[in-house]
C-alpha cells in the first residue's frame, strides 16, 4: 500500500509516497478502500507541527483527514456500517493518514455514503460539514427569524453554513471576495459584501450570529456586528482566543470534532440535496505531492480540491 506521509514537521518538501500497511483492525474500527480524498487546509497544519504537543514525534505520520471509499473489513463491535458498504468520513487528527490506498478508522468517523453523491462528492463533506453544523446548528441555533452573518461565505466551511442556516429559515448575509460575490448571491447570501469593503457591513444593522471561517475578522469587530445577547462564532483558534472563549458569553470556538457524531444526519441532508458539495477540481492521487504544495502555497479555486484514488 502508497501513502502520503512524513518523517519531521516541516515544509511541503518533508512530504513523500511512503509504504504503508495498516495496522490489525481493533474492535471499533473499520478498513476502507479509499476511493477519494479531499484537501484541507488542516492537512499541511498538522505537517507544519500546529499540533506536535499533542500528536508528538513518533514518525513517519500520514497526511489527510477526509475520505471516501469502500468497506473493506470490520471489527467485532461495529453496528453501523457492513462490510461492502460506500462510506465517506474523516479521521482523528491524532491519527491522521487519510491519503492512502486503504486505512483504519474508528466507526464513529464514518457512515453510508449518500447515494446520490459520487466517492469525490461525498469526500468533500466531513470536516467542513461538520465545522458549520457545530457552528450554526449546535452552537448559533440557527432557526426561522434569525439573522446570521457569514464571514467567508464561499469557502468550504462557509458554504455548508450558508445551506444550513437557510435550510432553517435563518436569513443570512456573508462576506467573500469580490469573484465570488454573484456565486453568494446565488446561493441565498442576502446581502452579500467584499471583504475588502468591511465598513459597508458593519453598517448593515445588527446579527443574532456573527460566524467568521476565514480567520480575518478581529473579534472586536464581530462582537460590535452583535445585537444584545448575539453570539460571534470562531474557528481558527489562538491560545489568547481560546482563552477568550472559556470566558465570554458572546464568543464562542467551535471545531470539527464537535459534529463528527452528525455524520448520519448530513449524509441525509446531502442525499435530500440540501447539503451540496462542490468540487473545484480534481486530479489522480499519483499527483498528491504537487496537489497538497500548490493549495498550502495559495492556490484558490472554487470548491473543494480532491485527489481520486
Amino acid at each position: 500500500m502508497k501513502r502520503v506521509q512524513y518523517d519531521r514537521y516541516g515544509g511541503p518538501e518533508q512530504m513523500y509516497f511512503g509504504d504503508y500497511t495498516p495496522p490489525p483492525l481493533d474492535r471499533n474500527q473499520v478498513r476502507v478502500r479509499v476511493k477519494a480524498v479531499a484537501i484541507n487546509p488542516l492537512d499541511w497544519k498538522l505537517r507544519r507541527g500546529a499540533m506536535k504537543l499533542i500528536i508528538g514525534r513518533a514518525f513517519p505520520k500520514g497526511v489527510g483527514s477526509d475520505y471516501a471509499g469502500t468497506v473493506e473489513a470490520v471489527g467485532e463491535n461495529v453496528t453501523n456500517v457492513c462490510f461492502g458498504d460506500d462510506v465517506f468520513g474523516t479521521m482523528d487528527f491524532k491519527n491522521a493518514g487519510a491519503f492512502a490506498e486503504s486505512i483504519a478508522v474508528d466507526s464513529r468517523y464514518l457512515t453510508r455514503k449518500p447515494e446520490r453523491l459520487s466517492f469525490s462528492e461525498a469526500a468533500c463533506l466531513p470536516i467542513p460539514a461538520t465545522t458549520a453544523w457545530a457552528a450554526i446548528i449546535d452552537k448559533a441555533q440557527a432557526r426561522s427569524g434569525s439573522r446570521i452573518f457569514i464571514n467567508g461565505c464561499t469557502g468550504a466551511v462557509g458554504a455548508f453554513a450558508v445551506q444550513l442556516a437557510l435550510a432553517r429559515g435563518a436569513a443570512v448575509a456573508g462576506s467573500c471576495g469580490k469573484a465570488s460575490m454573484p456565486a453568494a448571491k446565488a446561493a441565498g447570501v442576502d446581502p452579500v459584501f467584499n471583504y475588502a469593503d468591511s465598513p459597508s457591513y458593519r453598517e448593515a444593522g445588527k446579527f443574532d450570529v456573527v460566524f467568521d471561517t476565514a480567520g480575518t475578522m478581529p473579534v472586536g469587530e464581530g462582537i460590535s456586528m452583535l445585537k444584545r445577547g448575539g453570539m460571534f462564532v470562531d474557528i481558527n483558534p489562538t491560545p489568547r482566543r481560546a482563552i477568550r472563549g472559556m470566558l465570554s458569553g458572546r464568543y464562542k470556538l467551535v471545531f470539527a470534532t464537535m459534529g463528527t457524531e452528525q455524520l448520519p444526519e448530513i449524509a441525509k441532508l446531502a442525499n435530500e440535496g440540501v447539503l451540496r458539495p462542490a468540487i473545484g477540481f480534481e486530479r489522480p492521487f499519483s499527483e498528491a505531492l504537487t496537489t497538497i504544495a500548490e493549495a498550502e502555497a495559495g492556490f484558490r479555486n472554487p470548491g473543494r480540491i480532491v485527489l481520486a484514488l
